[in-house]
Protein backbone atom coordinates (compact mmCIF):
# COMPACT_ATOMS: atom_id res chain seq x y z
CA UNK A 1 0.00 0.00 0.00
CA UNK A 2 3.26 2.34 -0.64
CA UNK A 3 3.82 3.01 3.05
CA UNK A 4 0.24 4.54 3.43
CA UNK A 5 -2.50 3.96 6.31
CA UNK A 6 -5.83 1.96 5.90
CA UNK A 7 -7.63 5.04 7.22
CA UNK A 8 -5.28 7.36 5.12
CA UNK A 9 -6.45 5.09 1.66
CA UNK A 10 -9.71 6.23 2.68
CA UNK A 11 -9.99 9.55 3.34
CA UNK A 12 -7.96 9.44 -0.01
CA UNK A 13 -11.44 8.27 -1.76
CA UNK A 14 -10.35 4.72 -2.47
CA UNK A 15 -11.77 1.76 -0.84
CA UNK A 16 -8.98 -1.54 0.49
CA UNK A 17 -9.74 -4.59 -1.02
CA UNK A 18 -7.41 -7.55 0.00
CA UNK A 19 -10.37 -10.49 -0.53
CA UNK A 20 -13.90 -10.51 -2.50
CA UNK A 21 -16.15 -13.26 -1.52
CA UNK A 22 -18.92 -14.97 -3.60
CA UNK A 23 -21.24 -16.79 -2.14
CA UNK A 24 -24.77 -18.27 -3.56
CA UNK A 25 -27.77 -20.65 -2.52
CA UNK A 26 -30.76 -21.99 -4.20
CA UNK A 27 -33.79 -20.24 -2.46
CA UNK A 28 -37.37 -22.38 -2.02
CA UNK A 29 -40.69 -20.61 -0.71
CA UNK A 30 -41.72 -23.26 1.75
CA UNK A 31 -45.02 -21.56 1.85
CA UNK A 32 -46.49 -18.91 -0.83
CA UNK A 33 -44.96 -15.53 -0.20
CA UNK A 34 -45.70 -11.72 -1.31
CA UNK A 35 -43.32 -9.37 -1.77
CA UNK A 36 -45.35 -6.57 -2.78
CA UNK A 37 -45.00 -4.60 -6.56
CA UNK A 38 -47.17 -1.69 -7.93
CA UNK A 39 -51.16 -2.40 -8.38
CA UNK A 40 -52.11 -2.42 -12.09
CA UNK A 41 -54.58 -4.79 -12.67
CA UNK A 42 -58.15 -5.44 -10.20
CA UNK A 43 -55.76 -6.94 -7.57
CA UNK A 44 -55.40 -4.40 -4.64
CA UNK A 45 -51.82 -5.79 -3.98
CA UNK A 46 -49.66 -7.36 -6.96
CA UNK A 47 -46.48 -9.28 -6.88
CA UNK A 48 -43.05 -7.02 -7.48
CA UNK A 49 -41.89 -8.34 -10.70
CA UNK A 50 -38.95 -7.19 -12.77
CA UNK A 51 -39.38 -4.35 -15.11
CA UNK A 52 -37.49 -6.27 -17.93
CA UNK A 53 -38.74 -9.70 -17.97
CA UNK A 54 -41.96 -9.81 -15.69
CA UNK A 55 -40.00 -12.32 -13.84
CA UNK A 56 -41.15 -12.26 -9.55
CA UNK A 57 -38.54 -10.09 -8.20
CA UNK A 58 -37.17 -10.62 -4.60
CA UNK A 59 -35.02 -6.80 -3.52
CA UNK A 60 -32.21 -6.93 -2.04
CA UNK A 61 -33.03 -4.44 0.42
CA UNK A 62 -35.57 -6.62 1.78
CA UNK A 63 -32.93 -9.80 2.20
CA UNK A 64 -30.61 -7.23 3.68
CA UNK A 65 -33.26 -5.94 5.88
CA UNK A 66 -34.32 -9.85 6.98
CA UNK A 67 -30.91 -11.09 7.52
CA UNK A 68 -29.94 -7.80 9.46
CA UNK A 69 -33.00 -8.53 11.55
CA UNK A 70 -32.07 -12.00 12.32
CA UNK A 71 -28.57 -11.63 13.26
CA UNK A 72 -29.71 -8.61 15.62
CA UNK A 73 -31.96 -11.16 17.15
CA UNK A 74 -29.28 -13.68 17.44
CA UNK A 75 -27.02 -11.45 19.14
CA UNK A 76 -29.08 -9.06 21.23
CA UNK A 77 -32.19 -11.05 21.69
CA UNK A 78 -35.66 -9.91 20.59
CA UNK A 79 -36.88 -6.36 20.11
CA UNK A 80 -33.38 -5.07 21.97
CA UNK A 81 -30.94 -2.37 20.71
CA UNK A 82 -29.43 -3.84 17.80
CA UNK A 83 -25.82 -5.36 18.54
CA UNK A 84 -22.93 -2.84 17.32
CA UNK A 85 -21.15 -6.16 15.39
CA UNK A 86 -24.37 -5.70 13.31
CA UNK A 87 -23.34 -2.50 11.62
CA UNK A 88 -19.64 -3.99 11.20
CA UNK A 89 -21.45 -5.98 8.54
CA UNK A 90 -24.21 -4.23 7.06
CA UNK A 91 -23.05 -0.82 7.68
CA UNK A 92 -24.81 1.58 9.68
CA UNK A 93 -28.14 2.15 10.46
CA UNK A 94 -30.12 5.05 9.12
CA UNK A 95 -29.65 7.70 11.52
CA UNK A 96 -26.01 7.26 12.30
CA UNK A 97 -24.14 10.22 9.84
CA UNK A 98 -21.02 9.17 11.30
CA UNK A 99 -21.17 5.29 10.33
CA UNK A 100 -19.29 3.03 7.86
CA UNK A 101 -20.47 1.63 4.56
CA UNK A 102 -21.42 -1.89 4.01
CA UNK A 103 -19.24 -4.44 3.26
CA UNK A 104 -21.69 -6.76 2.24
CA UNK A 105 -23.44 -7.02 -1.13
CA UNK A 106 -26.97 -8.36 -1.73
CA UNK A 107 -28.47 -8.53 -4.97
CA UNK A 108 -31.83 -8.89 -6.03
CA UNK A 109 -33.08 -12.55 -6.88
CA UNK A 110 -35.54 -13.51 -9.68
CA UNK A 111 -37.67 -15.83 -8.94
CA UNK A 112 -39.03 -19.04 -11.07
CA UNK A 113 -42.44 -20.90 -10.33
CA UNK A 114 -42.95 -24.31 -9.99
CA UNK A 115 -43.67 -26.35 -13.64
CA UNK A 116 -47.74 -26.01 -14.04
CA UNK A 117 -48.16 -23.57 -11.46
CA UNK A 118 -49.01 -20.13 -11.95
CA UNK A 119 -49.83 -16.91 -9.36
CA UNK A 120 -52.19 -17.41 -6.92
CA UNK A 121 -54.66 -14.82 -5.16
CA UNK A 122 -55.78 -14.92 -2.04
CA UNK A 123 -58.45 -12.73 -0.81
CA UNK A 124 -58.45 -11.60 3.36
CA UNK A 125 -60.85 -10.22 5.63
CA UNK A 126 -60.83 -8.49 8.78
CA UNK A 127 -63.26 -9.90 11.34
CA UNK A 128 -65.30 -8.62 13.85
CA UNK A 129 -63.99 -10.12 17.26
CA UNK A 130 -67.56 -9.46 18.81
CA UNK A 131 -69.93 -10.93 16.51
CA UNK A 132 -67.73 -13.38 14.59
CA UNK A 133 -68.73 -11.64 11.06
CA UNK A 134 -66.93 -9.89 8.68
CA UNK A 135 -66.54 -6.39 9.08
CA UNK A 136 -67.38 -3.97 6.44
CA UNK A 137 -65.71 -2.52 3.57
CA UNK A 138 -62.33 -4.41 4.79
CA UNK A 139 -62.26 -7.22 2.31
CA UNK A 140 -58.76 -7.12 -0.34
CA UNK A 141 -57.00 -9.91 -1.85
CA UNK A 142 -53.46 -10.05 -3.18
CA UNK A 143 -51.09 -12.28 -5.31
CA UNK A 144 -48.65 -14.27 -4.04
CA UNK A 145 -45.85 -17.10 -5.05
CA UNK A 146 -47.07 -20.71 -4.87
CA UNK A 147 -44.96 -22.83 -2.77
CA UNK A 148 -42.13 -24.39 -4.49
CA UNK A 149 -41.16 -21.22 -6.14
CA UNK A 150 -36.93 -21.25 -6.51
CA UNK A 151 -34.83 -18.22 -6.38
CA UNK A 152 -30.96 -18.14 -6.60
CA UNK A 153 -29.47 -15.42 -4.03
CA UNK A 154 -26.05 -13.86 -4.47
CA UNK A 155 -24.21 -11.96 -1.91
CA UNK A 156 -20.91 -10.69 -1.86
CA UNK A 157 -18.60 -10.24 0.95
CA UNK A 158 -15.35 -7.42 0.42
CA UNK A 159 -12.86 -7.96 2.78
CA UNK A 160 -10.48 -4.67 3.45
CA UNK A 161 -8.69 -5.59 6.56
CA UNK A 162 -6.91 -9.37 6.44
CA UNK A 163 -7.21 -9.26 10.20
CA UNK A 164 -11.07 -8.55 10.44
CA UNK A 165 -11.74 -11.70 7.49
CA UNK A 166 -12.70 -14.10 10.85
CA UNK A 167 -15.22 -12.15 12.50
CA UNK A 168 -17.27 -10.61 9.00
CA UNK A 169 -17.28 -13.78 8.17
CA UNK A 170 -18.52 -15.46 11.29
CA UNK A 171 -21.17 -12.63 11.39
CA UNK A 172 -22.31 -13.53 7.94
CA UNK A 173 -22.28 -17.13 8.42
CA UNK A 174 -24.53 -16.41 11.67
CA UNK A 175 -27.04 -14.23 9.27
CA UNK A 176 -27.17 -16.52 6.15
CA UNK A 177 -27.81 -19.63 8.98
CA UNK A 178 -31.07 -18.21 9.62
CA UNK A 179 -32.06 -18.91 5.69
CA UNK A 180 -30.63 -22.41 5.78
CA UNK A 181 -32.47 -23.37 9.09
CA UNK A 182 -35.85 -21.87 7.86
CA UNK A 183 -35.76 -18.94 10.68
CA UNK A 184 -36.09 -16.42 8.54
CA UNK A 185 -39.57 -15.47 6.73
CA UNK A 186 -39.15 -12.83 3.74
CA UNK A 187 -42.48 -11.09 2.52
CA UNK A 188 -45.44 -9.77 3.74
CA UNK A 189 -47.38 -11.51 6.40
CA UNK A 190 -44.58 -13.48 8.00
CA UNK A 191 -46.12 -13.57 11.55
CA UNK A 192 -49.02 -15.81 10.17
CA UNK A 193 -46.90 -18.39 7.91
CA UNK A 194 -46.31 -16.48 4.82
CA UNK A 195 -42.61 -16.11 3.39
CA UNK A 196 -41.29 -19.46 5.01
CA UNK A 197 -37.83 -20.19 2.91
CA UNK A 198 -34.92 -22.68 2.76
CA UNK A 199 -31.57 -22.38 1.14
CA UNK A 200 -29.66 -24.46 0.22
CA UNK A 201 -26.94 -25.82 -2.78
CA UNK A 202 -24.56 -23.27 -0.91
CA UNK A 203 -21.65 -22.57 -2.91
CA UNK A 204 -19.13 -19.95 -1.64
CA UNK A 205 -15.65 -18.40 -3.75
CA UNK A 206 -12.78 -16.67 -2.57
CA UNK A 207 -11.01 -13.86 -4.55
CA UNK A 208 -7.52 -12.89 -3.56
CA UNK A 209 -7.36 -9.37 -4.46
CA UNK A 210 -3.51 -9.27 -3.03
CA UNK A 211 -2.65 -11.52 -6.08
CA UNK A 212 -3.20 -10.60 -10.09
CA UNK A 213 -4.87 -14.19 -10.42
CA UNK A 214 -7.24 -12.81 -7.78
CA UNK A 215 -8.13 -9.67 -9.78
CA UNK A 216 -8.35 -11.02 -12.63
CA UNK A 217 -10.79 -14.43 -11.86
CA UNK A 218 -12.95 -12.14 -10.03
CA UNK A 219 -13.15 -9.47 -12.95
CA UNK A 220 -13.62 -11.85 -15.95
CA UNK A 221 -16.23 -13.77 -14.01
CA UNK A 222 -19.59 -13.85 -15.36
CA UNK A 223 -21.63 -11.48 -14.08
CA UNK A 224 -25.19 -13.62 -13.62
CA UNK A 225 -23.34 -16.82 -12.79
CA UNK A 226 -20.23 -15.88 -10.55
CA UNK A 227 -19.38 -19.41 -9.69
CA UNK A 228 -20.76 -21.70 -11.69
CA UNK A 229 -20.65 -25.05 -11.66
CA UNK A 230 -16.93 -25.77 -11.04
CA UNK A 231 -17.63 -25.36 -7.19
CA UNK A 232 -18.83 -27.51 -5.15
CA UNK A 233 -22.64 -27.39 -3.50
CA UNK A 234 -22.97 -27.88 -0.09
CA UNK A 235 -25.97 -28.46 2.42
CA UNK A 236 -24.83 -25.43 5.06
CA UNK A 237 -23.36 -22.09 3.84
CA UNK A 238 -20.86 -22.71 7.08
CA UNK A 239 -19.65 -25.84 5.21
CA UNK A 240 -19.24 -24.12 2.14
CA UNK A 241 -17.14 -21.05 3.10
CA UNK A 242 -15.01 -23.32 5.52
CA UNK A 243 -13.93 -25.26 2.56
CA UNK A 244 -11.96 -22.31 1.05
CA UNK A 245 -11.42 -19.76 3.98
CA UNK A 246 -8.08 -19.15 5.28
CA UNK A 247 -9.03 -17.99 8.18
CA UNK A 248 -9.45 -21.59 9.85
CA UNK A 249 -9.21 -22.04 13.52
CA UNK A 250 -9.86 -18.29 14.15
CA UNK A 251 -13.03 -18.38 12.25
CA UNK A 252 -14.38 -21.66 13.96
CA UNK A 253 -13.45 -19.95 17.22
CA UNK A 254 -15.19 -16.82 17.03
CA UNK A 255 -18.35 -18.73 15.87
CA UNK A 256 -18.27 -20.71 18.91
CA UNK A 257 -18.37 -18.04 20.95
CA UNK A 258 -21.50 -16.52 19.34
CA UNK A 259 -24.13 -17.20 22.18
CA UNK A 260 -28.03 -17.28 21.04
CA UNK A 261 -29.38 -14.76 22.75
CA UNK A 262 -32.92 -15.35 21.72
CA UNK A 263 -35.83 -16.44 24.01
CA UNK A 264 -38.93 -18.21 22.68
CA UNK A 265 -41.42 -20.68 23.59
CA UNK A 266 -41.93 -22.95 20.77
CA UNK A 267 -45.36 -25.81 20.41
CA UNK A 268 -45.12 -28.03 17.97
CA UNK A 269 -49.05 -29.27 16.95
CA UNK A 270 -49.55 -32.30 15.19
CA UNK A 271 -53.30 -31.92 14.79
CA UNK A 272 -56.67 -33.68 12.93
CA UNK A 273 -59.42 -32.47 11.26
CA UNK A 274 -62.37 -33.43 13.65
CA UNK A 275 -64.57 -33.52 10.48
CA UNK A 276 -64.85 -31.01 7.92
CA UNK A 277 -62.66 -27.37 7.65
CA UNK A 278 -63.50 -24.69 5.19
CA UNK A 279 -61.39 -21.73 4.20
CA UNK A 280 -63.13 -20.30 1.97
CA UNK A 281 -61.14 -19.17 -1.45
CA UNK A 282 -61.34 -17.34 -5.20
CA UNK A 283 -62.64 -20.70 -7.68
CA UNK A 284 -60.77 -20.12 -10.81
CA UNK A 285 -62.66 -22.60 -12.94
CA UNK A 286 -66.06 -22.14 -13.98
CA UNK A 287 -67.05 -25.48 -12.75
CA UNK A 288 -65.96 -25.47 -9.71
CA UNK A 289 -68.48 -25.08 -6.40
CA UNK A 290 -69.43 -21.71 -5.27
CA UNK A 291 -67.18 -22.04 -2.64
CA UNK A 292 -63.83 -24.22 -2.66
CA UNK A 293 -61.21 -24.60 0.20
CA UNK A 294 -58.01 -22.69 0.15
CA UNK A 295 -55.50 -24.50 -1.77
CA UNK A 296 -51.78 -23.50 -2.05
CA UNK A 297 -49.17 -25.21 -5.08
CA UNK A 298 -52.66 -27.83 -5.81
CA UNK A 299 -52.50 -28.87 -1.88
CA UNK A 300 -55.25 -28.13 1.30
CA UNK A 301 -53.51 -25.76 3.88
CA UNK A 302 -54.16 -24.27 6.84
CA UNK A 303 -53.33 -20.87 6.69
CA UNK A 304 -52.07 -19.00 9.42
CA UNK A 305 -53.71 -16.37 9.00
CA UNK A 306 -57.33 -18.13 9.67
CA UNK A 307 -56.05 -20.12 12.42
CA UNK A 308 -54.23 -16.87 13.89
CA UNK A 309 -57.65 -14.86 13.87
CA UNK A 310 -59.68 -18.20 15.56
CA UNK A 311 -57.07 -18.27 18.20
CA UNK A 312 -57.23 -14.32 18.85
CA UNK A 313 -60.81 -14.73 19.32
CA UNK A 314 -60.61 -17.32 21.75
CA UNK A 315 -57.55 -15.81 23.43
CA UNK A 316 -59.68 -12.68 23.34
CA UNK A 317 -62.77 -14.35 25.63
CA UNK A 318 -60.31 -15.92 27.97
CA UNK A 319 -58.57 -12.94 28.65
CA UNK A 320 -61.86 -11.07 29.54
CA UNK A 321 -62.44 -13.91 31.71
CA UNK A 322 -59.85 -14.47 33.78
CA UNK A 323 -58.56 -10.80 34.06
CA UNK A 324 -62.17 -9.38 34.36
CA UNK A 325 -60.98 -7.61 37.72
CA UNK A 326 -58.06 -5.74 36.00
CA UNK A 327 -59.86 -4.84 32.83
CA UNK A 328 -56.99 -5.63 30.70
CA UNK A 329 -58.31 -8.08 28.65
CA UNK A 330 -57.65 -6.83 25.43
CA UNK A 331 -54.55 -5.16 25.99
CA UNK A 332 -53.18 -8.58 27.18
CA UNK A 333 -54.25 -9.99 23.47
CA UNK A 334 -53.19 -7.12 21.66
CA UNK A 335 -49.20 -7.90 23.35
CA UNK A 336 -49.75 -11.26 21.83
CA UNK A 337 -51.15 -10.78 18.39
CA UNK A 338 -50.45 -6.96 17.90
CA UNK A 339 -53.02 -4.26 18.09
CA UNK A 340 -56.01 -3.81 15.76
CA UNK A 341 -54.79 -0.33 14.90
CA UNK A 342 -58.00 0.50 13.22
CA UNK A 343 -60.00 0.53 16.27
CA UNK A 344 -61.35 3.22 17.86
CA UNK A 345 -60.75 2.75 21.56
CA UNK A 346 -59.98 4.67 24.97
CA UNK A 347 -56.08 3.66 24.79
CA UNK A 348 -53.39 4.50 22.82
CA UNK A 349 -51.95 2.15 20.00
CA UNK A 350 -48.56 1.68 18.85
CA UNK A 351 -47.46 -0.42 15.68
CA UNK A 352 -46.03 -3.37 17.01
CA UNK A 353 -45.48 -7.04 15.39
CA UNK A 354 -46.75 -9.70 16.76
CA UNK A 355 -44.74 -11.45 19.20
CA UNK A 356 -46.65 -15.26 18.54
CA UNK A 357 -45.70 -16.39 15.34
CA UNK A 358 -47.93 -19.00 13.43
CA UNK A 359 -46.76 -21.03 10.63
CA UNK A 360 -48.99 -22.25 7.68
CA UNK A 361 -49.76 -25.63 7.50
CA UNK A 362 -49.93 -28.06 4.42
CA UNK A 363 -53.17 -30.47 5.24
CA UNK A 364 -51.80 -34.16 4.24
CA UNK A 365 -54.77 -37.69 3.77
CA UNK A 366 -57.57 -35.38 3.81
CA UNK A 367 -60.17 -35.45 1.06
CA UNK A 368 -61.95 -32.95 -0.69
CA UNK A 369 -65.87 -33.24 -0.48
CA UNK A 370 -68.42 -31.31 -2.36
CA UNK A 371 -71.90 -30.70 -0.97
CA UNK A 372 -75.11 -28.97 -1.46
CA UNK A 373 -76.66 -26.67 0.34
CA UNK A 374 -79.87 -24.84 0.70
CA UNK A 375 -81.25 -21.71 2.66
CA UNK A 376 -84.56 -22.04 4.67
CA UNK A 377 -87.36 -19.79 5.24
CA UNK A 378 -87.77 -19.63 8.80
CA UNK A 379 -91.12 -18.46 8.74
CA UNK A 380 -92.62 -20.52 5.97
CA UNK A 381 -90.28 -23.84 6.57
CA UNK A 382 -89.77 -23.88 2.50
CA UNK A 383 -86.18 -23.56 0.57
CA UNK A 384 -85.88 -19.77 0.03
CA UNK A 385 -86.20 -19.41 -4.01
CA UNK A 386 -82.03 -19.04 -5.65
CA UNK A 387 -80.33 -19.73 -2.43
CA UNK A 388 -79.30 -23.56 -3.50
CA UNK A 389 -75.63 -23.48 -3.49
CA UNK A 390 -73.08 -25.88 -3.09
CA UNK A 391 -69.19 -26.33 -1.83
CA UNK A 392 -66.17 -27.91 -1.62
CA UNK A 393 -64.89 -28.89 1.56
CA UNK A 394 -61.63 -30.43 3.28
CA UNK A 395 -63.09 -33.61 4.88
CA UNK A 396 -60.34 -34.88 7.25
CA UNK A 397 -57.18 -34.65 7.41
CA UNK A 398 -53.93 -34.11 9.41
CA UNK A 399 -50.94 -31.01 9.92
CA UNK A 400 -48.10 -30.15 11.77
CA UNK A 401 -48.52 -26.81 12.79
CA UNK A 402 -45.94 -24.47 14.87
CA UNK A 403 -46.51 -21.70 16.67
CA UNK A 404 -43.74 -19.57 18.43
CA UNK A 405 -43.80 -17.14 21.04
CA UNK A 406 -41.07 -14.64 21.56
CA UNK A 407 -39.40 -13.15 24.01
CA UNK A 408 -42.33 -14.23 26.12
CA UNK A 409 -43.46 -13.43 29.71
CA UNK A 410 -44.36 -16.20 32.54
CA UNK A 411 -48.19 -14.66 32.05
CA UNK A 412 -48.15 -14.59 28.29
CA UNK A 413 -46.77 -18.28 28.85
CA UNK A 414 -49.89 -18.97 30.86
CA UNK A 415 -52.16 -17.31 28.41
CA UNK A 416 -50.68 -19.58 25.02
CA UNK A 417 -51.37 -23.01 27.43
CA UNK A 418 -54.64 -21.70 27.79
CA UNK A 419 -55.34 -21.90 24.24
CA UNK A 420 -53.80 -24.97 23.54
CA UNK A 421 -55.89 -26.73 25.64
CA UNK A 422 -58.99 -25.17 24.12
CA UNK A 423 -57.36 -25.72 20.75
CA UNK A 424 -56.57 -29.90 21.45
CA UNK A 425 -59.82 -30.05 23.25
CA UNK A 426 -61.75 -28.90 20.04
CA UNK A 427 -63.12 -26.22 21.36
CA UNK A 428 -61.78 -23.74 18.73
CA UNK A 429 -63.55 -23.57 15.37
CA UNK A 430 -61.05 -22.27 12.39
CA UNK A 431 -62.21 -21.27 9.30
CA UNK A 432 -66.13 -20.41 7.54
CA UNK A 433 -69.49 -21.80 8.92
CA UNK A 434 -68.21 -22.88 11.96
CA UNK A 435 -71.74 -22.89 13.37
CA UNK A 436 -72.47 -26.06 11.72
CA UNK A 437 -69.57 -28.08 13.46
CA UNK A 438 -67.13 -27.26 11.40
CA UNK A 439 -62.78 -26.65 11.65
CA UNK A 440 -62.68 -28.44 14.96
CA UNK A 441 -59.17 -30.28 15.33
CA UNK A 442 -57.78 -32.65 18.28
CA UNK A 443 -54.22 -33.51 18.97
CA UNK A 444 -51.11 -33.35 20.45
CA UNK A 445 -48.37 -31.09 20.93
CA UNK A 446 -44.35 -30.50 22.12
CA UNK A 447 -43.92 -27.36 24.22
CA UNK A 448 -40.64 -26.07 24.52
CA UNK A 449 -40.41 -23.53 26.94
CA UNK A 450 -37.21 -21.11 27.08
CA UNK A 451 -34.25 -20.89 29.02
CA UNK A 452 -33.69 -24.72 29.40
CA UNK A 453 -37.16 -24.65 31.60
CA UNK A 454 -38.04 -28.24 29.57
CA UNK A 455 -39.57 -29.56 26.73
CA UNK A 456 -42.92 -31.59 27.73
CA UNK A 457 -45.53 -33.58 25.76
CA UNK A 458 -49.52 -32.97 25.81
CA UNK A 459 -50.75 -36.05 24.83
CA UNK A 460 -54.17 -36.36 22.72
CA UNK A 461 -56.28 -36.91 25.91
CA UNK A 462 -54.49 -33.75 27.33
CA UNK A 463 -52.71 -35.92 29.57
CA UNK A 464 -49.07 -34.72 30.86
CA UNK A 465 -46.13 -35.48 33.39
CA UNK A 466 -46.52 -34.57 36.85
CA UNK A 467 -43.59 -32.09 36.28
CA UNK A 468 -45.23 -30.58 33.23
CA UNK A 469 -48.41 -30.57 34.91
CA UNK A 470 -46.54 -28.19 37.77
CA UNK A 471 -45.13 -25.72 35.07
CA UNK A 472 -47.66 -25.69 33.02
CA UNK A 473 -49.24 -24.84 36.91
CA UNK A 474 -47.28 -21.97 37.54
CA UNK A 475 -47.10 -20.20 33.95
CA UNK A 476 -51.38 -20.00 34.13
CA UNK A 477 -51.02 -18.43 37.86
CA UNK A 478 -48.89 -16.06 36.76
CA UNK A 479 -51.41 -14.85 34.09
CA UNK A 480 -53.93 -14.88 36.72
CA UNK A 481 -52.40 -13.26 39.19
CA UNK A 482 -50.15 -10.65 36.89
CA UNK A 483 -50.36 -7.23 37.54
CA UNK A 484 -53.03 -4.89 35.74
CA UNK A 485 -51.41 -3.54 32.38
CA UNK A 486 -51.76 0.06 31.52
CA UNK A 487 -52.79 1.33 28.15
CA UNK A 488 -48.91 0.80 26.87
CA UNK A 489 -49.01 -3.05 27.90
CA UNK A 490 -47.16 -1.90 31.11
CA UNK A 491 -47.81 -3.47 34.47
CA UNK A 492 -48.78 -0.85 37.05
CA UNK A 493 -46.15 -2.02 39.78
Amino acid sequence: MNGKSVQEIIAGGVRPMVARWVITGEMTLETAAHFGGETKTGVDMTVLRDSLDGAPLLPGTSLAGALRSHLADVLGGYRSSEHKHVAALFGAARADDAGSQSPLIIFDAHGQLPEDLSLEIRDGVAIDPTTGTAEPHKKFDFEILPAGTRLLIRVELIIEEAEREPFLLGLLITALSGLAEGEISLGMRRSRGLGAVKVHQWQALRHDLTTSKGWLGWLTSHHEEPIGDRVPRYPSVAEAIRRVSPCGKALDSFLDNIKDERRRMRVDLEIEIAGDLLVRSLATDPRAPDAVHLCSAGKPILPGTAFAGALRAQALRIARLVRESQGDGQIWVERLFGPRLEEESNHARCATASKLRITESFIENGSARRQARIAIDRFTGGVVKGALFDEQVQAGGRCTARLELRDPTDAEMGLVLLLLKDLLSGEIPVGGTVSIGRGLFSGSAWVRLPDGEGNYHIAKDLTVVEEARKVFDEKIKAFHAAEPLTARGEGTS
